[in-house]
């Protein structure tokens, strides 16, 4: 599984670990904070209210053992489709519960199609539309994370692939 982490660096992530899925913090705020803050929610099919909840969520993260937890900087590769990418190799490699998430709204597409995704291949949902608390979640796991206000450093991009 070690190969992953460096498979994720290959592909742009300045750091990749593997983490136990149960430390992931789910939470329904989050789904608030996106009807209530960003442009996207309900307008594409990665976003509230299209994308799994909260408890759904953390049903699907207590299914799996393992979790790779990484991050890209900006400037730098998208996150999603470095997850992408990486649950696509864990698949192709006998992995076949992989499953990626990423950050911030789907960019695809200028306007989702209303009928299906047109990129179902490529399309992910982000951490946080599916209930994640990523800073809670980052900052388990040993990591940090930081708000605009507090930040001094690159703007940092997390991205999740289960795998078993």
């Amino acid at each position: 599984m070690e190969a992953y982490v460096d498979l994720a660096k290959e592909l742009g992530a300045d750091l990749a670990i593997w983490i136990d899925p149960s430390t992931v913090v789910t939470a329904p705020w989050t789904a608030f904070k996106c009807q209530y803050g960003c442009d996207f929610y309900g307008k594409n099919w990665c976003c509230p209210p299209k994308s799994p909840d909260y408890k759904r969520t953390r049903e699907i993260l207590d299914s799996y053992q393992k979790g790779l937890l990484f991050r890209c900087g900006e400037p730098g590769p998208d996150v999603k489709a470095v997850a992408v990418e990486l649950s696509r190799r864990m698949f192709l490699d006998g992995y076949y519960k992989a499953i990626a998430f990423g950050s911030g709204p789907c960019g695809l597409c200028a306007q989702c199609d209303p009928n299906g995704c047109r990129f179902p291949k490529k399309a992910i949902p982000a951490m946080e539309a599916c209930g994640i608390d990523v800073f809670a979640t980052v900052r388990a796991n040993g990591l940090t994370l930081k708000t605009l206000r507090e930040r001094s450093e690159p703007h940092w991009y997390f991205g999740l692939v289960l795998a078993e």
